[in-house]
């Protein structure tokens, strides 16, 4: 009868604190897709035109909050991205800068923001077709 009563106080145990468990699951997906909105107004705006024989970017962000430099990467492709140059956040909100080094065809550019963490997160695809030079 003893050893009843403590399985029985051990389910009612492992289930309180399952419930509990559950409750920090939901929580936590809240708190992910809140998270995932903030990145992605992480970036005013971006943009990126045809300015002579190269290409300028130009974008903004809402926060300088936690950033702690961004990388400009290209492709070819749009799938395989390569870091072309680096920058520091400094104290401004918005930032351009222009690839002078294009070959014709169509460029995907994005901008990633390395996080004071370590972490990058990305800004959305811009492309530009060059025709010729």
């Amino acid at each position: 009868m003893k050893a009843l009563l403590i399985f029985v106080l051990a389910s009612i145990s492992l289930t309180k604190s399952s419930s509990a468990k559950d409750s920090l699951v939901s929580s936590s997906k809240h708190s992910t897709v809140k998270q995932i909105k903030g990145i992605q107004e992480m970036f005013g705006y971006f943009r990126a035109h045809r300015q002579g024989k190269g290409i300028s970017l130009n974008w903004s962000i809402t926060s300088p909050i936690n950033i702690a430099g961004f990388t400009i990467e290209r492709s070819y492709d749009g799938d395989f991205y390569d870091v072309i140059n680096q920058m520091n956040r400094g104290a401004a909100l918005k930032f351009s800068w222009k690839d002078d080094f294009v070959f014709p065809g169509l460029i995907f550019y994005r901008i990633g923001c390395v996080m004071t963490d370590g972490s990058v997160q990305y800004s959305s695809i811009e492309s530009v077709r060059i025709v010729k030079h």
